[in-house]
């Protein structure tokens, strides 16, 4: 039987160069691969991209905005929620630790550059 895993996500962008320059200040860390305005991507880890694409090259059935909310994990979601500010980032929704999970779950709703909705999470994973 064929094994299914998790590969990657992307969300389309308007602007690929600002989304770039977002998510590359966010994650401190530099895209891992680009071709030119149509896609680019974040290598986070264990065979798991975060990509970025021009929905002009798929079809006209993408979106901008709210396709999906990707969730980035963080050690302290208090400084990752000042840093979000210091960017410039809509926030969504404010800073909650979450009442209806049996775990620690602290997290905020921020727009990316894009109007992409993004979560980030501080958590329990045990």
């Amino acid at each position: 039987m064929s094994k299914i895993y998790f590969d990657h996500t992307y969300v389309s962008v308007l602007n690929m160069e600002r989304a770039v320059n977002f998510y590359e200040n966010l994650l401190d860390k530099k895209v891992s691969h680009r071709e030119e305005n149509t896609w680019a991507d974040f290598d986070i880890g264990e065979g798991c991209y975060f990509g970025l694409i021009n929905p002009d090259i798929i079809n006209n059935e993408r979106k901008i905005g709210n396709n999906s909310i990707p969730v980035f994990a963080t050690d302290n979601v208090d400084d990752a929620y000042q840093k979000v500010k210091n960017l410039g980032t809509k926030i969504v929704h404010e800073i909650e630790t979450l009442k209806y999970t049996n775990y620690f779950y602290r997290t905020f709703l921020c727009e990316d550059t894009e109007g992409n909705l993004i979560e980030i999470a501080q958590y329990n994973k045990s």
